[in-house]
């Protein structure tokens, strides 16, 4: 008991220190800042595109997103996505520029956190840093795509196949609670990639996971609380009126980036 409380005194008195050591609460608001400028850019290239070979794809995913957003945030998302679809659809060339150039600037600002997380200083060329963070642009993107397929597969197989053979309730809830797990096994492995791979000095996946873990169910916690806050107050529509959505939206991001960071933080305590 003795040696689990002074492992728990040490762990809070490390996460301290090197909170104040490093700018972290800093860190955090970049990161925060290029993910909402790459958000959009990136859900419109997957409507887009991805929408051409899964009809449904626009529906589930913001079935995914109203399931995490704030309704204010979600209306405001939903409304401006629609009307830069339509507007947008005819220049696919720049839509795929404007998503991989913000996209690849959010995955450096990661990688920039991850390196302050470990101290490290970048000794990677331009190039091999441009080059990661294409294929972190590219885990995500196929990390949605998954979870939406699931989603898919799930509700295809509940209404076609379950349902038609009068099968119970029971499968149904198992193949929800199946497409769940699936969703969280792959945030924990596209978490794992970014703090194997982001740092300068990269880890083995083992030494990633422990973050992952509590990154993949932190989000998934914190976004449901968040959720519940927002749904029940009024404050952010009479302070920042058509602006409350895209306010909670940034909120919303700058948590995901304070978790990722934390992950980073508990995956060196746990490495040392």
């Amino acid at each position: 008991m003795k040696n689990k409380t002074s492992k728990l005194t040490e762990f809070i008195i490390f996460m301290a220190e090197d909170m104040d050591r490093t700018d972290f609460w800093g860190i955090c608001a970049q990161m925060s800042f290029y993910i909402i400028m790459a958000f959009f850019p990136l859900i419109i290239f997957l409507i887009n595109f991805v929408g051409r070979f899964i009809v449904q794809f626009k529906d589930y995913l913001f079935d995914i997103l109203k399931e995490y957003l704030p309704q204010l945030s979600y209306d405001y998302v939903r409304t401006l996505i629609d009307t830069l679809t339509k507007n947008l659809a005819d220049n696919n060339y720049i839509l795929v520029l404007f998503t991989f150039f913000f996209a690849t600037l959010a995955a450096r600002a990661i990688m920039t956190g991850m390196n302050q997380n470990y101290g490290n200083h970048e000794s990677r060329s331009h190039l091999k840093i441009w080059l990661l963070s294409f294929l972190f642009t590219i885990l995500f993107a196929i990390s949605i795509i998954l979870i939406i397929s699931a989603y898919v597969f799930s509700e295809a197989i509940s209404e076609y196949i379950l349902v038609r053979l009068g099968i119970d309730q029971f499968n149904i809830i198992l193949m929800n609670i199946f497409t769940f797990i699936f969703s969280l096994v792959t945030s924990i492995f596209l978490f794992t990639c970014v703090y194997v791979l982001a740092p300068d000095r990269h880890l083995r996946f083992m030494q990633g996971l422990p973050g992952a873990v509590f990154s993949t169910l932190g989000i998934n916690i914190a976004f449901r609380i968040f959720l519940m806050f927002m749904n029940h107050s009024t404050k952010y529509t009479l302070l920042y009126g058509n602006f409350g959505g895209l306010f909670a939206l940034l909120v919303g991001i700058y948590f995901v980036c304070v978790i990722l960071n934390l992950g980073g933080k508990i995956n060196v305590f746990f490495s040392r």
